[in-house]
Formats: structure tokens, C-alpha cells, sequence
């Protein structure tokens, strides 16, 4: 596949060391050289630092200590299931800054499908990938030479060697600890020579080792290597699949094929050099993320699971390596544009998770680890089954929603944190949790999601208990100091208004401060902008993120992170491009109707903030995160984005190019013509939807998923379009005032029942309490509890909450009912044959019925056979 104007493959583009500038003190991206194939179980990279398993490669270091397999998906995660090779002449030296070998980037080759580095010692190394295995070109300028074996400090590892038939084999093992129940890692090699001899280290590593080679007749060394997490003997068989007699050249090749084949999918025309390597090099990390982690064992796709001690093998095929509080926003919504299909693959590669654990993975490296805040797969999910992706389980996928959503894990890094108050409070509340207010803005989104596929499935209570919930962003909005902040379980903000700082990091806020979390609705654009006066208020204080001082305090963070410093020189304010809580904020101008202010903004972030990296290791401000920091400049280079994920839309910027031409899965292209757009004409006059004039300043995912032409009409200055009071993108709140959702009334009122344990703390009182961890128990099947409101309201909607055991204990059946003397009682609704999956697992039970009363009795018929019952909380929602 050729590219048009430069008469080269695509693939050619790629400059894999792009980011790489980068140290734990300041990000140009954070990323590694990873040669290897889209979404690939391996990566194949060079270190500059064998010692440590985060910053392996840095562009600013003129030295190669090994080179190695790797499975890092962000410095910050650290790498793991890691073999370290180095390629040595005349003899063996094992002390890593000992055996360092200077380079010069001039001879060094990084692309997506081939990495080649010649040492100044004249020793020359190419990789070429395969998904399990490489095949390694070595070349030697003397006669004896040798490749030495290593790791990390303290693994567990064993090697092996057969010399006559130069074939190496060992494992390494991740020890127990932040990345919990990673799977062995095996690893099988064939060389081209054998062995003149082999030999352990000792004192060293248990993988430290060497093997020499007679380079007198044939300077040239072929390793073939393949891995496995299930076997050595898997190792084998993934290599002779995949690899087998075929020359490096071939490997080469096809690694190559398979990367045009992909990068394709994007054409441009009028971009220069620097712009083409740009635009491909983010879409090289876009795929190279995620990361398949399974095998073909007799011809089924198996892997051995992360998600349960022992690693058991299973069938399917699972997906890792992925920060959903990042991907979500960008990442996801580009593979169900460019990659439907695989996009449902990976999302059931996902599942494989929740499936196996019981728990979706926050971050996935590859089990779950206690990163970042949100359960995002939940947006995730529902944002691609509304755009009509297949392939994965939706109810599964559900399911895990609602774990998320509606239940109290004790595992950190399992679930929403503070979830036995937040449920019943409508926010996380900061004197528990800390980083709240970023917790909570998270939890309103994924409400929102799960209330988008709720309704997408019929789940009627569930959809309008979680659009109720999506709403209740309105309790940490702030408005005498006009922002989102931290909320104590009291009801108290965790400053006073004098002592609050917008530009003090940290606390309640995850990676940034008040002013990167002004405008985090995304999903109800229309209330959000009636918090802040109306649309043109919303825009005013969109302006006012880009006005303020740059300045940051370091606040509940004590010191300087990278991120604080990152976003002070970019020098927009306080919108920090460097990280991810930000990329949706100036495509909510569209939700104020000032859409041309979204234009300028996203033609000065591309320009100034992403560049080719070639030559210096730079590339992006921030870390790039798995594909997310890419797929924001892909967006916004095609003139739209998805502003509110879990909405099968985008809202409309302005294209970069002057046509960009997307070919999608089904055969379809979308074709974006704007043939004005340059540095000057950076605003849309007027545009055209196949023909027809458009207006509106969002498309549908439908508008595209089947192609489309886009004419963009350009010019030097801000334009009417897309301005009009029904040109806006859809919002959950209409009208002028912000939303009200339903809150719990029962409060400050009086609990009566037919009976309870007070002698273990389990009183009726304990069921409005707004915590799950505490119930109220009784003795017997059946039972009854009784709330007498302060004064009269109408409830719309009830949750039960599960207690924290016991199951049986359950209610199984029941009426609700209400009176306004209590004697009198009318039945406002029953259910019968209920069920709770899960501890502490919060359900909602909606009602059409709008008049007030003043008592409310659960009366429970039936429990799931136990000789007592027992309910955590309940809530009466009006």
C-alpha cells in the first residue's frame, strides 16, 4: 500500500521514538520504541536503563544496555513478563552501565514493524515482530562472539540451553505485589549456528547467562524467539505458527503488510512531511494498544487468566494493558469508527475479566490494578453498543456496569471507592475518599452510560434510576466560589470559601485542580451550562479556563508533580493538554452555542502541541497514554469529536486538513473536504452533509458509520454556524434551570418495624443510614419496616440494598406501601421473586405515581430461606 504523495508505504512514517523524551519529572509523551504488530501480545524494544522496569528507554541517552521483550503499558504501571538480550564481541561483560553500547540515532531505525540499531562497536541488531515471536538479526564485526541473557533484579527465572541445537528455553515469574497474578512468562529460541559454548552467571540473576557463537566464516546471528504464558512447548508452537522457516526479511515484511493494512485506513492530502509523520505515528499508537494476551493451542484461542490466582487456562480471547479513565474519552470511540469489529473483539477481550474475577479492571496491567479513578468501561461499553457494535456480550458486559454502579467491593482496586456511602449521599464524599470530586464526576458519567444501555436493553427501572443519578453532579457544584469541589459525608465542603484555591492540585481533585473539572458533564451539556448562568455563561467560563493565570499550587500533593509543570508551559491557562481531564473542554463550546471558539482552540492545540519527534524524542506535552492523547489529535484533525462518550455522536470542530479521506470496515469512506483550511481560514462558514447543508454542530455516529461527504466551507473569521438555539448537541436537562433529580426523603423522620436485633446493632434506625455497611435484621421469613416522613412526599422510585451477608436473609418478595395516617394503607407496588447478585448490591425499583404521603412500609412476604431478614438500606426516592 502505497501513499500517494510521497510514493512510500505509510508504515515508513512511524517514528516509534516519538514521546520517548521523557523522565518521571517531564512528559513528552512517556512512551517506549515498541516494535511489534497491531494489538500484539509482545513488545520488542531497546533499553537505555536495564535495571529498572518504567523508563527503559529514553531518547536524551546515548547508550543500549540490552534489548528486550516487553508488556508495559505506561511507565507509571512498570513493565513485567520482561527477557533481556545483548548482543557482545570478544567477551562477556554482565554489569549493565559495564556493558552499555554508545549508539547514534542516525544509525538507529525505529518503526512500527522493525526496530535496527548499529553500536558504534559496530555489533548491528534488528528486530522484526510477529504477535508471539521475532525474528533478530545480529551482525558481529569479530569472530567470537556471544549473546548474553538477563532481567530484572529479584525474579524468579531458569534458563536452559540445547548447544548442538542452538535452542534456548526458560520462564521468568512477576513477583506478588502491584501487578498481582501475572502469569508465568515462557519463552522458546532457535538460533541460525549452534552453540560453541553456554554458561550461567553466577552471583548475578537467575536468568543472567551467555551463549558464544563462531562468527569467523559467517558474521551474521538469527534468533527466532517466541513466547507463551501457558508453556514452553506453546512457545514452540507459536513460533513454528507464526514464523517458522521464513527469513527475517520475510518476518520483516509481513509485520509491515500488516501495519500499511491498518494505517491506511487514514488518507490526507496537503500535509507535509512532519504532518504525515505525525498523523501515522499516533495512529501506530492508537493499535499498538491494547494488547491480545492469548494463544492458538490446537487451533483455540486459550489464555492463561490474570484475574484468578494460579492463572487457569481458558478459552477465548483476552485483551490487556489498557487505563480506561484515559481511553474512554478518546480511544474507544476510534476503534468503533475506524475498527467496529475488532472493537468488539477487544471489549469482549475485556469481559474475559469481569468473567473470569467477577470485576471489571480499572486499569488493566493485566489484572486489576488500583489506578485512577471511574469505572470507565461502563461508558465504554454502552458508548459501543449504542453505535451498533457486536461481538461482545452485552448483558455480561451490563452486568459488570452494575457491579460497578451499585455495589461495595473492600478491594481497592476493584470497583468505585466509597460506594457503601456514595450510592445513597449522590456523591463520593472526600473525608473517605480521597481525590472525591474526581470520583464523583467520573461515577455521574458511567451513571450516564449505564442508564444509555439500560434503556438500549429495556432495563426500565435501571435507566431511570441512573439518569436520575447521572444528575446529581448538581451537589458538588459550588456556587459561591462558581466550581466543582470536595463534599464531606456531613454535607460540608472540604474548604471553607476562603481558604478554597481553584489553581491548588490535588485533594479532591485527581491530576488537576478546580478549574480542569469545571466543565466534566459532558453528558448533560444544557445543565451544566445552566450552573453557570445559561450557554453564554458556560462559554464565558470555558474562556476563563484558557484567561486564568497559569499558575498551580501543589496542594494536596505536598510537591511538584509533572503534571503541574506540563501544564504550566503550555502556557493556555489553566488548560492543561498534558492530561486527560481536560480533552472534552473546548468542544463544550458547542453545548454553548459558540462553536467557532472550538475551532480556533483545536487548530491551536494541534499545531502547537504535537509534533513528528523526529530528532529530538518529543512529540505530545503529557503522557500519551495507551492510544488516548493520539486519538484526541486524530479527532480533532477530522473536525469532530466525541464529546459526550456513551452518545452515539460528536460534536463538530473544524478539519485540519484539506481532505482526509477515512476508510472504514464496511467498504464505506468518509470523505472531509475542506480545501480553504490553512493557519488563516480556520473557521466554518457553512457545511455540507452529502450534498445537504448542515447546521446543526454535532453529527451522528449514524450521519458516518456508512459513509459520508463533508464539505467544509473555511474562512479568516468566526461565523454564525452552528450557533442557532437547536443547534446544540443533545443534553439530559431542557429548559433554563438546573436539573433537580429525585433525592431520598427519608431523613430526619421515624423508623418503626415488626421487630430487629438491636442487641447486635442490626436496629430498623440502620436502614437510613446512608451507609450499607450497617442493616437492619429481624427474625423470620417475613417482616416489615415503616418510615413516617417529617412531612408528606410523593416517592417515585425506592432502592433496597443487600446486607453485607447472608444472602438467604435477602428479601425475596415484598409491597411497598403508603398511607397518610398509618392505618390506613394503599400498595404503591409489589415485586415478587427478586433477587440480589451481590453483597451490599444497591437496586432500584421505579413507580408511576406522583401523590404524597406521609408513611411508607416495606412489607416483605418472602426472604430466600433463611430464618431471619435482613436489609442494608433503603432509600425513598420523590
Amino acid at each position: 500500500m502505497i501513499h500517494e504523495s510521497a510514493a512510500v508505504s505509510v508504515s515508513e512514517y512511524v517514528n516509534t521514538r516519538r514521546g520517548s523524551n521523557s523522565d518521571p519529572s517531564y512528559s513528552k509523551g512517556n512512551t517506549f520504541p515498541a516494535t511489534g504488530v497491531p494489538f500484539g501480545f509482545n513488545f520488542w524494544t531497546p533499553m537505555t536503563n536495564a535495571s529498572e522496569p518504567r523508563w527503559i528507554y529514553q531518547y536524551s541517552k546515548s547508550g543500549i544496555q540490552a534489548f528486550t521483550i516487553s508488556h508495559m503499558p505506561s511507565p507509571w504501571i512498570g513493565d513485567r513478563q520482561t527477557f533481556q538480550f545483548m548482543p557482545m564481541s570478544d567477551q562477556v561483560t554482565v554489569d549493565r552501565d559495564a556493558r552499555e553500547a554508545s549508539f547514534d540515532h542516525a544509525n538507529e531505525t525505529a518503526k512500527a514493524h522493525v526496530y535496527s540499531v548499529k553500536f558504534d562497536n559496530g555489533i548491528q541488531t534488528e528486530l522484526a515482530p510477529t504477535d508471539h515471536a521475532a525474528c533478530v538479526r545480529f551482525s558481529f564485526p569479530t569472530d567470537r562472539s556471544y549473546l548474553l541473557f538477563d532481567t530484572f533484579d529479584n525474579l524468579d527465572a531458569s534458563i536452559a540451553w540445547d548447544e548442538g541445537n542452538g535452542v534456548v528455553t526458560g520462564h521468568v515469574d512477576y513477583p506478588d505485589g502491584f501487578l498481582r497474578l501475572v502469569p508465568r512468562m515462557y519463552v522458546y529460541a532457535e538460533f541460525s549456528k549452534p552453540f560453541v559454548r553456554s554458561s550461567k552467571v553466577e552471583g548475578y540473576r537467575d536468568l543472567t547467562s551467555w551463549v558464544e557463537f563462531d562468527t569467523v566464516q559467517d558474521r551474521q546471528v538469527t534468533m527466532k524467539i517466541a513466547t507463551s504464558f501457558i508453556s514452553v512447548e506453546q512457545a514452540k508452537a507459536n513460533l513454528l505458527d507464526e514464523i517458522g522457516s521464513s527469513t527475517f526479511e520475510q518476518v520483516k515484511l509481513a509485520a509491515q503488510d500488516a501495519w500499511d493494512a491498518i494505517l491506511n485506513k487514514i488518507e490526507v492530502e496537503g500535509a507535509s512531511e512532519e504532518q504525515l509523520i505525525t498523523l501515522y505515528s499516533n495512529l501506530y499508537r492508537l493499535f499498538i494498544y491494547p494488547n491480545s494476551a492469548y494463544e492458538h493451542v490446537g487451533g483455540k484461542p486459550q489464555y492463561a487468566t490474570p484475574y484468578v490466582k494460579g492463572n487457569p487456562i481458558k478459552e477465548g480471547k483476552l485483551y490487556v494493558n489498557n487505563g480506561f479513565w484515559d481511553t474512554y474519552r478518546t480511544t474507544w470511540p476510534m476503534y468503533a469508527l475506524l475498527t467496529p469489529d475488532k472493537a468488539g473483539e477487544l471489549a469482549e477481550g475485556f469481559l474475559k475479566g469481569y468473567k473470569d474475577g467477577g470485576w471489571m479492571a480499572r486499569w488493566s496491567a493485566p489484572g486489576c490494578v488500583d489506578c485512577m479513578v471511574g469505572t470507565n468501561s461502563d461508558v465504554i461499553f454502552a458508548d459501543a453498543y449504542l453505535k451498533g457494535i457486536t461481538g461482545f456480550d452485552a448483558e455480561a458486559a451490563y452486568d459488570s456496569m452494575i457491579r460497578n454502579a451499585a455495589t461495595y467491593s473492600s478491594d481497592s482496586s476493584k470497583g468505585r471507592k466509597g460506594m457503601e456511602r456514595s450510592v445513597f449521599l449522590g456523591y463520593t464524599p472526600q473525608d473517605h475518599v480521597g481525590e472525591s470530586t474526581s470520583w464523583s464526576l467520573e461515577s455521574y458519567l458511567n451513571d450516564f452510560g449505564i442508564a444509555q444501555l439500560a434503556t438500549a436493553l429495556g432495563k426500565e427501572d435501571d435507566a431511570k434510576y441512573f439518569y436520575n443519578r447521572a444528575l446529581n453532579y448538581v451537589h458538588i457544584f459550588s456556587p459561591s466560589v462558581g466550581f466543582f469541589r470536595g463534599k464531606n459525608e456531613d454535607g460540608s465542603w472540604r474548604t471553607s470559601d476562603e481558604e478554597f484555591s481553584s489553581i491548588r492540585w490535588g485533594s479532591e481533585y485527581t491530576e488537576g485542580n478546580a478549574w480542569h473539572y469545571c466543565v466534566a458533564v459532558p453528558h448533560d451539556g444544557q445543565g451544566l451550562a445552566n450552573l453557570y448562568g445559561g450557554r453564554e455563561g458556560l462559554s464565558d467560563k470555558i474562556d476563563d479556563v484558557f484567561n486564568a493565570p497559569r499558575d498551580y499550587e501543589e496542594g494536596g500533593y505536598g510537591f511538584v508533580i509533572h503534571e503541574m509543570v506540563e501544564a504550566y508551559d503550555i502556557d493556555r491557562g489553566q488548560y492543561g493538554h498534558s492530561n486527560q481531564p481536560v480533552h472534552h473542554t473546548i468542544y463544550m463550546y458547542n453545548y454553548a452555542g459558540t462553536p467557532w471558539k472550538t475551532q480556533a482552540r483545536a487548530r491551536d492545540i494541534v499545531t502547537r502541541l504535537y509534533d513528528s519527534g523526529v530528532g529530538t524524542g518529543n512529540g505530545y506535552q503529557g503522557d500519551e497514554d495507551n492510544g488516548e492523547m493520539s486519538a484526541w489529535y486524530l479527532f480533532a484533525a477530522m473536525g469532530f469529536y466525541p464529546v459526550s462518550v456513551g452518545r452515539p455522536e460528536y460534536a463538530i470542530g473544524a478539519p485540519y486538513f484539506k481532505k482526509m479521506t477515512i476508510h472504514l470496515e464496511n467498504g464505506k469512506d468518509i470523505v472531509i473536504h475542506a480545501p480553504k483550511v490553512n493557519d488563516d481560514n480556520i473557521y466554518v462558514q457553512g457545511l455540507k452533509m452529502n450534498g445537504q447543508d448542515h447546521s446543526k454542530n454535532y453529527f451522528l455516529h449514524r450521519d458516518l458509520a456508512d459513509g459520508a461527504l463533508l464539505e467544509f466551507d473555511m474562512g479568516p473569521s468566526p461565523s454564525s454556524w452552528g450557533s442557532g438555539k437547536d443547534d446544540v448537541p443533545p443534553s439530559l436537562t431542557t429548559g433554563e434551570l438546573p436539573p433537580q433529580p429525585l433525592q431520598d426523603l427519608a431523613n430526619g423522620g421515624k423508623v418503626t418495624a415488626s421487630g430487629e436485633n438491636e442487641a447486635a446493632g442490626n436496629a430498623a434506625a440502620q436502614a437510613f443510614v446512608n451507609n450499607s455497611s450497617t442493616k437492619w435484621q429481624t427474625s423470620g421469613a417475613t417482616g416489615w419496616i415503616q418510615y413516617e416522613l417529617k412531612e408528606a412526599g410523593a416517592v417515585q422510585m425506592y432502592t433496597i440494598t443487600s446486607a453485607n451477608d447472608g444472602q438467604q436473609q435477602d428479601p425475596k418478595s415484598w409491597e411497598l406501601l403508603a398511607s397518610n395516617d398509618g392505618t390506613h394503607w394503599s400498595v404503591l407496588d409489589a415485586r415478587t421473586d427478586e433477587a440480589f447478585a451481590w453483597r451490599q448490591h444497591t437496586r432500584a425499583f421505579a413507580m408511576n405515581q406522583a401523590e404524597a404521603f406521609t408513611f411508607y412500609r416495606l412489607h416483605v412476604k418472602q426472604n430466600h430461606g433463611a430464618d431471619s431478614l435482613q436489609i442494608a438500606e433503603i432509600e425513598l426516592l420523590g
